[in-house]
């Protein structure tokens, strides 16, 4: 199994964080080997690349580090902002996402977090 779903801990070393990024470095990873070997090359073992967290905690705010280095407040939200715009794949999904989040933050839409439905009673046993 590999991606975020992977429960992956490298010997004498701290699990590996189930995210996006890890799983994009293992798929990349996997696929390099698959080539290995239909070349008849030898395979080579999974290291992981920290290149850092960031984690948006509210309107204009969020946190992150990156190789020891801290960030907090506004500037790290606008490098978490820019960071999953880059990587988006695409001009057409960078654009109407950057226009749908610029109608949210302008008009505090928060349309796309509204849960539909009636809520399930729970049942008793």
């Amino acid at each position: 199994v590999i991606g975020d779903l992977a429960n992956s801990t490298p010997p004498g070393k701290d699990p590996l964080p189930g995210i996006a990024p890890t799983a994009i470095q293992m798929g990349v990873h996997a696929a390099r080997n698959i080539g290995a070997l239909v070349a008849g090359e030898p395979t080579t073992e999974f290291v992981y690349d920290d290149r850092g967290q960031l984690a948006t905690i509210g309107r204009n705010s969020a946190v992150g580090i990156a190789k020891g280095v801290k960030v907090k407040g506004f500037i790290a939200w606008l490098m978490w902002l820019f960071i999953h715009i880059y990587f988006l794949i695409g001009f057409e999904n960078r654009a109407l996402v950057m226009m749908n989040w610029a109608y949210s933050y302008m008009s505090f839409s928060r349309s796309s977090r509204l849960i539909t439905g009636s809520a399930r009673k729970a049942k008793t046993a």
